[in-house]
């Protein structure tokens, strides 16, 4: 089966076994009456996505009416203030990458959030990798062949991401210095828009999640040189990891995880954290997500909060060895 047919089956798998009504509810709430998930980031994207795959399951489980609400802008801070300062009352969740809340701290001057003083960690949802893809503005099929193109088309010598300062913009500098390279960012406000100027040859290449551009793959239309994990992606078996393809200082895995504001009490964190785990459990859940090629990573919210606090620690001195300026 091609990773289309297998992306397009198990989305509408998904939606069969919700309109059938087949949840796992937690036993320890009520569920609320209204509630949203933030998404700091367009419609179209992985987390977006996954965010709205999740909502189908938890509604009627955590809250009788559930619904994506996308704030964009700001590399996904704007989700993150909109949830910062919403009621504390479990009604609103925050669905955002974790170097938002992780490396961010180190990118930019002046944030206008703390991840574990203003937040409640609920759990990670899922883990991933980021891809080095290519479209029809170069014919490279290797990593070593992009490379070579980039050196012999300096002028054109560029990369897009999702977000600027977001993990794959990062991935992507620390694979330009690894490489020896001087690339040019572009950064966008999702990641739609970057994979259709991808399509379109308005950008060489493009630092994404997998999910980004599975649509493309069969086609040819994209093509994955390289990915961010310590394995190869089952999506993507024929593609190296950067390790492989010999850039041994890149290799990054990246997750989407759930909060509430700080206010939130306890009990709000654990019937989510219950609910998202019997989500993740599902078997719709699980077949979409690994067409997604994320795995599910859910954990309870006091380790998921000490996750956050080594994350933070640990991209510190990577941040300062990359050369990347702190912006805002």
């Amino acid at each position: 089966m091609s990773r289309r047919r297998r992306f397009l089956v198990a989305t509408g798998a998904a939606a069969g076994m919700a309109a059938l009504g087949l949840r796992s509810s937690p036993a320890s709430a009520q569920p609320l009456k209204s509630a949203r998930i933030v998404v700091g980031f367009p419609p179209g994207g992985s987390n977006d996505v996954i965010a709205r795959l999740l909502a189908d399951k938890l509604r009627g489980v955590y809250a009788d009416t559930l619904i994506v609400e996308n704030r964009a802008g700001a590399g996904g801070r704007i989700g993150v203030e909109v949830v910062r300062n919403a009621a504390p009352d479990g009604s609103v969740i925050l669905q955002t990458p974790g170097t938002i809340l992780t490396m961010y701290p180190h990118l930019y001057r002046s944030l206008g959030y703390d991840a574990l003083r203003d937040f409640r960690p609920v759990s990670p949802i899922c883990t991933f990798d980021i891809a080095l893809a290519v479209g029809p503005e170069t014919t490279a099929r290797t990593v070593g062949e992009l490379v070579q193109w980039f050196k012999a088309n300096p002028q054109r010598a560029s990369f897009g991401s999702p977000a600027p300062g977001a993990s794959p913009h990062f991935v992507g500098l620390m694979f330009a210095q690894a490489a020896g390279l001087n690339l040019v960012h572009v950064g966008y406000k999702g990641a739609a828009p970057a994979v259709q100027d991808l399509l379109g040859g308005q950008i060489p290449a493009y630092f994404g999640t997998l999910a980004d551009v599975a649509p493309y793959l069969d086609s040819g239309r994209v093509r994955v040189l390289a990915t961010s994990g310590p394995t190869r992606a089952a999506l993507t078996p024929e593609s190296p990891t950067f390790v492989e393809a010999g850039y041994r200082s890149v290799q990054v895995q990246e997750w989407y995880g759930m909060l509430l504001p700080a206010g939130a009490p306890p009990s709000m964190a654990t019937a989510l954290n219950e609910a998202l785990r019997g989500a993740l459990r599902d078997s719709d859940v699980i077949a979409r997500l690994k067409t997604l090629n994320v795995d599910p990573a859910p954990m309870s919210p006091s380790d998921f909060a000490e996750r956050i606090r080594n994350e933070q620690v640990a991209w510190a001195p990577v941040v300062r060895a990359s050369g990347f300026k702190p912006e805002g």
